[in-house]
């Protein structure tokens, strides 16, 4: 028997991975095709004052083949956006049991949906149904949309197997027993969901689905395929009878990825790949360490400064940390930097690439609120500026406090200064551009980010910095993390069905303005919710998660729905640098392996008050964040 399981486990890893590997690449060949019709209608607009019709459509349809294209290659590397919080503290034996069960309940979720795309696919094929302008039959897209379901099916079917196989060779049986019997009373409650007594009670039912999500995150199931399971039952139970939520099952896995309004995530992503790949990290830092090298902690102030930089073009958090990281911290280590220190001011740095716009905080939070990315995006400035400044502040006290923490380097001469602004220019102008281009019609936000990867892909070819292994890896990098966060929207996509049907969100709003508690004691409760929640979550899994149920109450309580942007940017921001998970600590412990985690945590206090400042600042005068955008719209 554990000959046959390792056999079958082999041979479909083998296929799986034959399968795999070249969608990925049709997916990201998709993803270069998104750009060039999205560049070429917005020169056509500037120069015939014309749009290419079919432009939308065309981007659309490639994002859905980049989305189904990706999910086996994800689910074969095992690239999965999960809270391990809880995972990594229980014994193997409950571990070993979870792994399988964590594999067991979304292969049958996508198995389903394999299911339900084929059965869209076949009736869009009888009615006849064609996108509107160009006409192209939507049913081959529903199908190609199966087949991605189908490899991502056959690689967790795999995974499944190599599991079993694993837990029979060690006489693991308990947690063999206990995965296989958490499965089963999965799929009994996807079948029974409509004979609960709490069907009935639409409130309690959401409440008992919004805590049931949170227990499923935290038994390690990756976010997005815990959404749509949750999502999937919730609606089971709602409407007994299986033809609705398995026609909501496919439809609403096809509309997320052929949404063209999402064609904004994986634009920026790839801009900031292209930014990172060009060594336009390396000119930002080498700029500021000819102006700010020769102050107290002028290295790590320099550091601050290039993330600040590196921000407006790749929008990333982690991103902006280990881009930065891999030029600053060997200079920082040369000038006898304390290396927790050094690692903290980085760490705490990245964190200005999801405030400073174009930034996919921003960007996630319109997607979900609906509220202008243009206005966010001016919102951000001056917050993500004075954040800047903060963190240069508390810099410079640890300098003259503690000479020896962050030495001054040699001081340099005006001209050297202004020769290294040349460095600089580009990224100016390529930011600048962007925004002015949004503010003034030329291009929406979504072109914005075509428009940078262009550029920035034509800068980087001027100036022969980006080889065709760096341009490759922009793109497959792009395509992995575009496809681990639409896995997430699709979930979120399938969950937001069953809670808009259940109304808990304005349910819980009107609660809590009903309570009649003055909104400023909410608005604290929010805050702390957000700290401990970015404890356990990343920043766009989380803000998926729990805007749909916040914002309402956000609305009803009268806080300004852009200046709210920028708050739960910054609050959620925060998890990335605080422990357990504090992803922009562990991402700087991978580029500097040497370096305790326990050292770069305690250097992080006083950028994580600074942060906690900047919040309470905003509450305090809201036209920090309201000013810019108030004059540009």
């Amino acid at each position: 028997m554990l000959r046959v399981l390792d056999s079958c486990a082999d041979v479909l890893t083998c296929f799986s991975r034959r399968v795999n590997g070249p969608l990925f690449i049709l997916a990201g060949i998709s993803l270069i095709i998104m750009v060039i019709p999205t560049i070429l209608d917005v020169l056509s607009r500037a120069v015939f004052s014309r749009s290419l019709a079919g432009t939308l459509e065309v981007v659309a349809f490639a994002q859905c083949l980049l989305v189904f294209a990706s999910l086996g290659y994800i689910q074969d590397e095992d690239s999965h956006i999960r809270v391990t919080l809880l995972t990594e503290r229980l014994s193997p034996l409950v571990r070993n049991g979870l792994e399988l069960f964590n594999r067991l309940v979304p292969l049958g979720f996508i198995a389903l949906s394999c299911y339900s795309l084929v059965l869209q696919g076949i009736s869009k094929q009888f009615l006849g149904e064609t996108s509107n302008l160009l006409l192209w039959p939507l049913h081959y897209f529903l199908f190609f949309g199966a087949l991605g379901a189908a490899a991502f099916a056959l690689s967790l079917l795999a995974g499944t197997l190599r599991v079993l196989a694993g837990l029979c060779r060690n006489g693991e049986y308990l947690s063999l027993l206990g995965g296989l019997t958490g499965s089963l009373l999965m799929f009994f409650l996807a079948v029974y969901a409509g004979e609960l007594p709490l069907a009935s009670d639409l409130r309690v039912l959401g409440a008992t689905g919004l805590f049931f999500l949170m227990v499923v995150i935290l038994l390690g199931m990756p976010i997005g395929l815990a959404m749509g399971v949750v999502g999937y039952i919730g609606m089971l139970a709602m409407y007994p009878g299986i033809e609705s939520s398995l026609s909501m099952l496919g439809m609403g896995m096809y509309n997320t990825a052929a949404n063209y309004g999402f064609c904004i995530v994986p634009m920026y992503i790839l801009m900031g790949e292209l930014a990172k790949n060009s060594g336009i990290s390396r000119d930002l830092f080498q700029a500021a360490s000819m102006w700010l090298g020769g102050c107290p902690g002028g290295m790590a102030m320099a550091s601050l400064a290039g993330c600040a930089g590196f921000a407006a073009v790749s929008g990333d958090s982690m991103a902006t940390a280990v881009s930065m990281g891999s030029v600053a911290l060997p200079e920082m280590r040369k000038k006898n930097y304390h290396p927790g220190f050094s690692c903290a001011t980085l760490a705490a740095g990245g964190t200005l690439g999801i405030l400073i716009p174009p930034s996919t905080g921003f960007i996630f939070y319109s997607l979900v609120t609906e509220v202008s990315i243009g206005k966010l995006f001016m919102a951000g400035v001056v917050p993500g500026i004075l954040l800047t400044v903060f963190f240069i502040i508390v810099v410079y006290v640890y300098a003259r406090l503690y000479p020896g923490l962050a030495p001054a380097a040699e001081k340099t001469s005006f001209r050297e200064k202004v020769v290294a602004l040349k460095g600089v220019t580009v990224m100016v102008l390529l930011v600048g551009f962007i925004l002015l281009g949004i503010l003034l019609g030329w291009f929406s936000p979504s072109e914005g980010g075509a428009v940078g990867a262009a550029v920035t892909f034509l800068y980087a070819l001027a100036r022969r910095r980006l080889t065709w292994k760096g341009f490759l890896s922009s793109v497959s990098t792009t395509v992995t993390i575009t496809s681990e966060l639409f896995l997430v929207l699709i979930g979120v996509g399938l969950l937001g069905y069953f809670f808009a049907a259940t109304a808990l969100p304005f349910d819980l709003a009107d609660m809590v303005v009903g309570m009649h508690v003055n909104k400023y004691v909410v608005f604290v409760a929010i805050v702390v919710f957000y700290i401990i929640m970015g404890c356990l979550l990343n920043v766009i899994p989380m803000m998926l998660l729990t805007l749909p149920a916040i914002y309402p109450t956000v609305l009803k309580l009268g806080f300004d729905p852009v200046w709210f942007g920028v708050v739960a940017v910054v609050l959620m921001e925060m998890g990335q640098i605080t422990p357990p998970v504090g992803i922009n600590v562990f991402a700087m412990g991978s580029v500097a392996s040497d370096i305790p985690l326990s050292s770069i945590f305690a250097k992080i206090l006083p950028f994580f008050l600074c942060m906690i400042l900047l919040v309470f600042m905003l509450l305090l005068f809201p036209e920090l964040a309201l000013w810019l955008p108030g004059i540009l719209f």
